[in-house]
């Protein structure tokens, strides 16, 4: 019965140790994926310039409505009578007339490719 119980505590001690070590390599590694993060993002930063598409605005006219917030749909080649018409509000924007920049995703900034930047050791001018 002793041999049992040695075994039970020696089991016990052992996943309370993996537990313990298992938890603090998760602390470990998420602090330094944070820190690593925060270094990349400082450094993208850097190279960012303005969109060209939204011109930093961070929205664009919706190119389904045309910013007209509706949709006239009518299933036909010719448009019926003015009394017929079907209304939708437009499924891109949401009836808000303009969306997010693809190009920035809403930020306003982009980084260039590697070989739309100018080199650093360029001269200037």
């Amino acid at each position: 019965m002793t041999a049992s119980r040695a075994l039970g505590r020696a089991v016990l001690a052992a996943g309370g140790t993996m537990v313990f070590l298992g938890g603090a390599t998760m602390l470990v590694t998420g602090a330094s994926m944070a820190v690593a993060k925060a270094v990349m993002d400082r450094r993208k930063v850097q190279f960012q310039v303005p969109c060209t598409v939204c011109e930093a605005k961070k929205r664009v006219v919706c190119e389904v409505c045309e910013g007209e917030r509706i949709l006239k749909y009518w299933p036909t080649p010719e448009p019926p009578p003015a009394q017929t018409h079907s209304w939708s509000v437009c499924a891109m924007c949401e009836g808000a007339g303009d969306h997010a920049c693809i190009n920035c995703e809403g930020s306003g900034t982009v980084r260039p490719l590697p070989w739309e930047r100018a080199p650093a050791d360029a001269p200037q001018g």
